[in-house]
């Protein structure tokens, strides 16, 4: 069953020193996020580092996560149509709940061409979409008037929106009101809760799951107090763990290192992201250890 609400963390991928799943550290984190509540999980999406991932690892980790018991959404983030078509069938045959679909990356594509190639494949795809607007790294913004169109697409169920832009989010909602819309960024978590969006995929619940998911309890039961104590969790998480200094991609290493300090994994990162330096562990550590409660 696909969630109609809550928060799905887009779990970071466990790796060894030298690149393979981490299978142990990858149930832990499975076991993590499942008790702190949360209502999903997103595997291969940006903190899931799925662009770097080979083909092997995918489709252990799709097949992994769909005995978690958790509805698996899987990230579509492929330069290829044929790749993309690959992994949805592997989705598929796990059991997974949906996939989550990007324009390719790349290239960059026209509105004309981002819409086109959407009509071409949303059909083919075996499970429902979810659509994914992150222009930082596929050079395409999903506009309000193309996400109204893909929506009216067989099989489109939802929109994952990582463009930080709530005045878009709004106009979304405008346009397609029964189209649930996920939000990405979590310095917005809380304003797009506030125009519309359903409940957050957000890289900070692979760490502390429980604080997100009753964000998003207290949001959608007005509990304003509530809200703005854990508001102020998630604030610290940003400014604390995902800026590193001379990264321009800090949350996907921050993360780990605050998983490491919970003994759940390792910081090991998916080429091109470097390794994490013996300063960088130590000062990600204590602030993690600092947001422990």
């Amino acid at each position: 069953m696909l969630p109609p609400h809550g928060i799905i963390p887009p779990l970071v991928t466990p790796l060894t020193d030298l690149g393979a799943l981490d299978l142990a550290g990858f149930e832990r984190l499975l076991a993590h996020v499942a008790q702190g509540g949360v209502d999903g999980v997103f595997v291969l999406g940006t903190t899931g580092e799925g662009p770097s991932l080979p083909r092997e690892i995918k489709r252990e980790l799709v097949e992994r996560s769909s005995g978690s018991g958790l509805p698996v959404l899987v990230g579509l983030i492929e330069a290829s149509t044929d790749d993309t078509l690959r992994l949805a069938d592997v989705a598929a045959r796990a059991g997974s709940a949906a996939v989550v679909l990007t324009p390719p990356f790349y290239f960059a594509l026209s509105e004309g061409e981002v819409q086109g190639y959407l009509e071409r494949v949303v059909p083919k795809l075996p499970l429902p979409v979810y659509l994914y607007n992150i222009p930082v790294f596929t050079k395409v913004r999903l506009e309000p008037e193309m996400v109204r169109e893909a929506a009216a697409l067989p099989g489109v169920v939802g929109f994952k929106d990582s463009g930080g832009d709530v005045a878009r989010l709004r106009e979304v909602r405008r346009l397609v009101p029964d189209l649930p819309v996920w939000w990405g960024p979590e310095e917005t978590l809380i304003a797009a809760l506030e125009a519309g969006a359903v409940g957050g995929i957000t890289g900070g619940a692979n760490f502390l799951p429980r604080v997100y998911v009753e964000l998003v309890r207290a949001a959608r039961a007005g509990d304003g107090a509530r809200v703005a104590e854990l508001g102020a969790i998630v604030e610290r998480v940003g400014r604390e763990l995902y800026t590193i200094p001379g990264r321009a991609v800090g949350f996907v290493p921050g993360i780990k290192a605050a998983l490491e300090t919970l003994g759940i994994c390792g910081t090991a990162m998916a080429e091109p992201l470097a390794p994490l330096g013996v300063g960088e562990r130590e000062r990600l550590a204590s602030a993690a250890k600092s947001l422990l409660f």
